[in-house]
Parts: structure tokens; sequence; C-alpha cells
């Protein structure tokens, strides 16, 4: 899966002239426009196609995407597709069904809630449902409809005002199956139309996570926005050492084949996206230096890692790697460079790339040149001497100390 849907066409009455001439979701926040953080926020988490669903002044997001590279910088695909009339948020995806892929992350443009979309998409899945809904709990919900669980199925929505003291709503974060679209109206609406029928043939998925949520649809929460929305994207980060950390070191991996994941990798990268932290790794690649093995087979070696992860819910935001060596046997390649463990130039380059909150980080090697990194990148290092990687890393205080954001 590596759609992301996003409704862009909501007039943004609430907001008055802001959203006159301006779609909601293109109001800046911060410095970028708030898209643009629902756009990085999947990028990170491996998802590449983009379509956006356009209709007040499409022409404006089309502008947008055009004039400032959208796809360039996010290296994506991008696509608009624009309702002719205003349909709806189910009659936009109707509008859009040909477009759609299988199965598709859905989110609407003008709320952001912050938790690991991977793990909704591992179970809804798993589940085989039609629909994946996040879920919020709430206090004093009176003002939202409210969602009966029984296990990870979706029973039944309650009405509004229904004198709880909490409940479960509905996130606005959706795994949907395009097979859910085919049949829907136009116009129709997500909410009111196509989840109530999903719930009602028991094809609906709820999954109950707590996060940072915020709406910029009044003016109030728009204000705070440009506050809250900056601070929430600066967190801290894990760097983890590949091989020896990730995989087991057998010398020069370079292909799926060479790789035997260390017992509970995918589990420890997993807890690490659970609890809000940005995973990165950073790991020297001397095979290329002394002519093993060329720099595409460690780009597609990554791609495989990447999408071993993704099927456990798990994600690499970014990779680093040096192929240099002091004593390579590639002319290209030999000599010292500052990307090359122990100097701590590849944790820099991603310290310049990303928000990281550097304090709160941590890095996880198994070998002295890793921590001598770390440390040169101002960066709390972790030896790691083998056994089982989640034991170590729930072990760590900085793990230790955060809930999981699942549940």
């Amino acid at each position: 899966m590596k759609q992301c849907v996003i409704l862009l066409g909501g007039l943004g009455t609430r907001l008055g002239a802001l959203t006159a001439d301006t779609p909601k979701p293109l109001l800046p926040v911060g410095d970028i426009p708030f898209v643009e953080v629902l756009i990085a926020e999947a990028r990170r988490r491996g998802f590449t196609r983009f379509l956006l669903l356009a209709g007040h002044r499409a022409e404006v997001v089309a502008d947008y995407i055009d004039r400032t590279d959208v796809r360039g910088r996010f290296d994506a695909r991008v696509e608009i597709c624009v309702e002719p009339t205003p349909l709806g948020t189910g009659g936009a995806l109707v509008n859009a069904l040909p477009r759609l892929e299988e199965t598709f992350l859905l989110l609407n443009g003008d709320t952001w809630f912050d938790f690991n979309w991977l793990d909704l998409a591992a179970q809804t899945l798993a589940h085989d449902s039609d629909v994946g809904m996040s879920l919020r709990l709430v206090e004093k919900p009176d003002r939202y409809e409210t969602i009966v669980l029984e296990g990870a199925r979706i029973a039944a929505f309650r009405p509004r005002g229904a004198g709880l003291d909490t409940a479960l709503i509905n996130g606005g974060v959706y795994v949907m199956r395009r097979r859910a679209i085919e049949t829907l109206a136009c116009p129709s609406s997500v909410e009111s139309d196509l989840l109530p029928r999903l719930v009602a043939e028991g094809k609906a998925t709820g999954i109950a996570y707590p996060g940072f949520f915020i709406d910029i649809g009044i003016p109030e929460t728009y204000a705070d926005a440009q506050v809250s929305v900056p601070a929430r994207r600066r967190r801290p980060a894990v760097f983890l050492d590949r091989d020896g950390v990730l995989n087991v070191d057998t010398g020069y991996p370079h292909r799926p084949e060479d790789i035997t994941w260390v017992p509970g990798a995918k589990a420890a990268v997993k807890r690490f996206n659970d609890i809000g932290f940005y995973t990165f790794v950073v790991t020297n690649q001397a095979g290329v230096a002394r002519g093993y093995y060329a720099e595409a087979d460690i780009a597609a070696l990554h791609a495989w890692m990447g999408e071993e992860l993704r099927a456990v819910g798990a994600s690499i935001d970014d990779w680093r790697y040096c192929p240099f060596h002091p004593e390579g046997s590639v002319a290209r390649y030999t000599g010292a460079h500052p990307w090359r463990k122990p100097a701590p130039g590849m944790l820099l380059d991603l310290l310049a790339h990303w928000p990281v909150d550097v304090k709160e980080s941590l890095l996880i090697g198994d070998k002295a040149s890793d921590l001598q990194a770390a440390t040169g990148a101002g960066v709390e290092g972790h030896l790691f001497t083998g056994g089982d990687l989640i034991t170590f890393v729930e072990g760590l205080h900085p793990v230790a100390a955060r809930q999981p954001a699942n549940r």
C-alpha cells in the first residue's frame, strides 16, 4: 500500500476571509502549508503516491503543486482529482474511483492525528476489513457520534448527546479498500453514508490511539496550530546502525538473501515508531569502496528492508550510508570521509534535514565507532552486544519512560 488520498474539498467557511481565495488545507501553519505536514508525515512512512481530492479553488491547489515543486521535494507522485461540483467526502472518492488503488490511506486535509499510521494499515489488512478507522478516547464527547467496539470490530455508532463521561470517537484517519467505494452514491458522505453501511455489514475495524490531534477548521484552533504543529513536528530520534543491530553482520551483506534479521529488530523499529521517535539508519558501507557491490545495491536492499518493516506496521524515516574507506580499492570511494563513523557526518546531515530534539535522541550501535559518532553529534549512544533487540530497547530509559502511541 503506497497511495495516500487527501480530502481538500471543503469550503472552510468558519475561517472567513482566510479561505476566500485559498483552500483551507493550503493555509500556512508555521512556515509551510498545512497539507505539507500531512504529505511529509505520509512520505516518511513510505507513501509515495498522493492523490489530492480538490473542490473549492482547485486551481490554487494545482498552482501550489507546480509552483513549489512538491513532487520533486518529496520525491513522490502527486496528482489532483477535481470535483466538477461539490460532491461531499464520499462523492469525492466516487469521482476519483478510477484513480484509487486497491487499498489506500485516507486523510482529512484539515486535521492531523499523530500516531503510527502504518499500525492502522497492518491491523486493517490483518482483519481483512473494508475500512480501518482510527479512534480517539475523549472526555465529555456529547458533540460527537461515539463508537462501540467489540474487539477490533466497530459494532455501532452512538448518536450525539449520549451523556457519556468518556467515549471513542472517529479520529479521521482511515485505511480503506477501493471495493468499499464502488457501490457508494454520489454525492454522499464518508461519515454519514459509507461508514454506517460498512459497520452494519461488519466490515469496519476500529483501533484506538492516543496522540496529538488538531483540526484547523475554526479561528481558535488555526491560531493554536501556528505554535502546536511546529512543536509537535520537533521530536526525538533514534539512529540505528544496520549490520549487527538490525541484521546479523555476515560480512558485507548487500542482497536480500544475505539478510537475517536480528531477533526483535522489526519490533524494536516499530516500538520507536509507536512512541513517536524519528527512526533513522546510519551505516558504514565500505563494501562499495572495496569493490564488493555498488551503491545501487545498497538502495535496493534498503528498499527491500523498508517493505519488510512496513508489513509489520514499522518504518525507517530516512537512511544514510557511507561508501568510503581510506583503504578502498575503487578510486572514487577511496579516502577519508566525514560521514564514515566514527565521524558524526551522517548524524549531522540528518539533524540538518529533520526537526530533531537532539537532547532526547539516542543511537544504538554495536561498535565503539558508533558511540563515537553519537558523541560527536551530541546524541546519547548505547552499545548493543547481541541478543533480542526489542528487549534491549525496552530497557533503555528514553524508551521505557514513554508509553506507546498505540492503544
